[in-house]
């Protein structure tokens, strides 16, 4: 009992001295919102793609430069030990006595090798492409990754490895192995060819060992003899003479034995046993940087030596990408400014949200809705998704690895928080509310009160959605505020309303949620207002397009043809070359205004020239581009006056009565342009995202990433609305209902076009779809 007393009281003497806090930024999520469990991650080494594996057996791609996932692989294995990611398109999965090597872009299996006893360690080396695998009773197989070709097996001490490094010159390895205290434990070098030890073993209890990028150096993880004291020593890569012991600031146990890791520019990152991250300087041989343990874990919680978990090194950016806790939310760490400077949550269900330290977020709406912030000062949570119109960032995960880290400023979440307004739902129909009772109304018209109960004086403006649509918005005005709603049987019975407020930090409220059920008439057939505007011929000719018209006419017969029997009217505005002004396609909008109801659809479809405009980042607007625009850059002046900004269609998209919307946008750029593509894309992207979650309407866009939207003459027409017809046409009914939702159809451009314009130009272009509002169908196929 004295010596277990003893031992306790060392334990929490070192957990005292190992609290430094360093990761300001507090993220969570509620496992009951997942999909699947997050079990394994790799990067390549040029940074150009991460692999997720998740427990489902769901593998996701997620391509750096374009910012979302390319590709989906239902994996073969059901429990990963180890994954990783070749720069030449290879992923390679590890479980129990196999290893699988698939082709991550076809998903097709290109070698499954078998060990002789179940895998406890793994390595790979980037530069040889080879990989070995150390095993039960000491086996070690090296294979060749290029030749899918095993180059040896041979056997160690018959215990389970537990360290194994595969050496730069591609002749070594380091192998170790862990036994009982007190056992003869050592690390070893062996000849890869040969399987013979070429170097004189090293006595000691290793979790892990690795090389550094010269191969000069070895550095080991594990306890000392008497199991008391984590050690991490440097020996000679070539000759295991030991150079320096790090000082693991007296820590005890396997409490933070690393078990994985890398070594870049003289620091060692390594993954412990108690979900820490650690770096430790392999130059002074001090332990400089912990991002804590997020839960203490008692020692022998983990089968020592089983994994390889390991941050990834993003590119030569110094940042790297790594998960120490073993859920879905993964760090960025940036080896120049020694901190945590970025996230990444992913689920199995292409949901992704990227957020930095200074408050940018990127994802998808779902993602950005069930990710939160959470205080330390209360018990607060605030969704990403409130963040949206502060510091939404496309492709932000390319701006966190090359942007410079050292000047980014910590989001304060507690500060923010704590001045976020909170949004009451005080009666309806004045009757008080309560989440616990069901609303019932048979009168197409409700009055609701809201209420301002904190941090009224925070307020710039309250909002109304019904059905995730944006239908009304009030000025702040104190705390009370009356909303008068007109009920629809659009989506059924339930009509789905929240209520939130706009603060002046830029992070909107939570929302009030509430629901009424609407018993009153039932609703008449709806009508489609279908407004097509095409534009292949511009007054200055040097922006003429070839086939805007022509996309425009396809929309317009598609959409007729595939949603006559949804409705009882089709209403079409047909909007082309010289008649496409301001004038025209703003009264198109305004007939829409006056005769739509909240049963109707309108499909908003636009081919031509989009831009942004305005000089600082407030002043920055998204334009589509009437014929009678004749300078594109340089005059705000004329975009302003001929132009239709989208704040304008904002207005629009709120005013009008329809709870059912959709806007799609061929826009292209002019390659004469000053800004950069890659800027404007963007710039153009956050436009329509905060747009889209604003008004929650539907938005599908051509042009994103650094991609002009392309044409060519052998499909005739441009390739996001060959893509959009194809879809529109029932190639788009994932599921084969013989329904086409407007999901599905996004979803149907999302994975169409990048195929289609990699096998026509060589190079993918990716649209962008944004939606925050409620899946509805837009066809039906008899």
């Amino acid at each position: 009992m004295k010596a277990k007393a003893i031992v306790l009281l060392i334990l929490l003497v070192n957990l005292k001295a190992f609290s430094q806090e360093v990761d300001l930024v507090r993220l969570s999520y509620s496992k009951t919102d997942i999909t699947s469990e997050q079990i394994g991650m790799a990067a390549s080494a040029n940074g150009a793609h991460i692999a997720f594996v998740f427990k489902d057996k769901t593998i996701k791609i997620f391509d750096v430069q374009a910012g979302r996932f390319v590709k989906s692989i239902a994996g073969p294995i059901s429990d990963l030990l180890d994954a990783q990611l070749t720069n030449d398109g290879k992923l390679i999965l590890i479980e129990a006595k196999q290893v699988f090597v698939l082709e991550w872009k076809t998903g097709n299996i290109l070698a499954q090798f078998t060990t002789k006893m179940e895998i406890t360690k793994s390595s790979y080396l980037q530069s040889g492409n080879l990989l070995a695998a150390g095993q039960r009773e000491g086996w070690v197989t090296v294979w060749n990754l290029n030749s899918l070709k095993e180059v040896n097996t041979f056997q160690y001490k018959k215990h389970h490895v537990s360290a194994l490094a595969l050496h730069p010159n591609r002749k070594s390895i380091a192998v170790g192995v862990m036994a009982l205290i007190g056992e003869s434990n050592s690390i070893d070098l062996y000849d890869i060819n040969t399987g013979k030890a070429n170097v004189q073993s090293k006595k000691g209890i290793y979790s892990m060992a690795l090389f550094d990028e010269t191969g000069k150096r070895l550095i080991s993880a594990g306890i000392n003899k008497l199991g008391t004291k984590t050690e991490v020593k440097i020996f000679d890569g070539n000759t295991l003479e030991l150079i320096k012991e790090i000082d693991t600031k007296g820590l005890v146990l396997n409490a933070i034995m690393p078990y994985g890791g890398i070594v870049s520019n003289d620091k060692f990152l390594g993954i412990t046993a108690s979900s820490s991250f650690n770096v430790y300087d392999l130059t002074s041989g001090d332990f400089i940087f912990t991002t804590k343990s997020d839960g203490f874990k008692l020692p022998g919680y983990i089968k020592l030596g089983i994994g390889n978990a390991m941050p990834f090194q993003l590119g030569n950016s110094g940042k790297f990408l790594l998960n120490s806790l073993g859920n879905n939310i993964n760090q960025i760490y940036d080896i120049k400014t020694n901190s945590i400077i970025g996230y990444f949550f992913c689920d199995s269900n292409d949901d992704f949200a990227i957020v930095s330290k200074d408050g940018r977020v990127d994802g998808t709406p779902a993602a950005l809705a069930k990710v939160f912030w959470t205080t330390r000062m209360s018990g607060q949570k605030t969704s990403l998704e409130s963040t949206l119109e502060r510091g939404f960032a496309p492709r932000l995960l390319t701006q966190i690895i090359s942007e410079e880290a050292g000047s980014l400023v910590s989001f304060d979440v507690d500060q923010v928080v704590s001045k976020v307004p909170v949004v009451t739902i005080k009666n309806i129909n004045g009757k008080t509310f309560s989440q616990s009772t069901s609303v019932v109304s048979t009168q197409k018209k409700s009055i609701i009160n809201v209420e301002i109960v904190d941090n009224p004086q925070e307020v710039t403006e309250v909002r109304l959605y019904q059905n995730s649509k944006l239908i009304k918005t009030l000025p702040a005005a104190g705390s009370k505020y009356t909303f008068d709603v007109s009920l629809t049987s659009s989506f059924g019975e339930e009509n789905f309303f929240f209520v939130s407020a706009g603060s002046k930090s830029g992070v909107d409220s939570e929302k009030a949620k509430f629901t009424i059920a609407y018993k009153g008439a039932t609703e008449e057939k709806p009508t489609l207002y279908l407004i097509t505007i095409g534009i292949n011929k511009y007054k200055n000719p040097k922006y003429n397009l070839n086939y805007a018209q022509a996309d425009a006419d396809a929309v317009e017969k598609s959409m007729k043809q595939s949603s006559s029997t949804i409705f009882k009217a089709i209403v079409p505005y047909n909007i082309r070359n010289d008649k496409a002004v301001k004038s025209s396609i703003t009264n198109a909008l305004e007939d829409v205004r006056k005769k739509s109801l909240e049963q109707d659809m309108v499909v908003f479809y636009y081919a031509g020239h989009g831009v942004m405009s305005g000089e600082g980042a407030d002043e920055k607007e998204f334009y589509i581009v009437p014929t009678d625009v004749t300078q594109l850059y340089g005059r705000d002046d004329m975009l302003k006056d001929k132009a239709i900004a989208a704040s304008s269609l904002k207005d629009y998209a709120q005013s009008i009565n329809a709870q059912k919307q959709i806007f799609i946008l061929d826009a292209c750029q002019s390659a004469g342009a000053l800004e950069s593509v890659t800027e404007r894309g963007v710039a153009e992207e956050k436009a329509i995202a905060q747009l889209a979650r604003s008004t929650g309407t539907f938005w599908i866009t051509s042009t994103g990433s650094n991609q002009f939207a392309s044409e060519f003459e052998k499909l005739g027409h441009g390739i996001f609305t060959y893509s959009l017809i194809e879809g529109l046409d029932g190639k788009a009914d994932a599921n084969g209902d013989k329904k086409l939702t407007i999901r599905e159809l996004s979803t149907y451009i999302e994975n169409k076009v990048p195929e289609l314009s990699e096998q026509l130009k060589g190079t993918p272009q990716y649209p962008s779809a944004y939606s925050f509002g409620n899946d509805f169908p837009i066809a039906v196929y008899k």
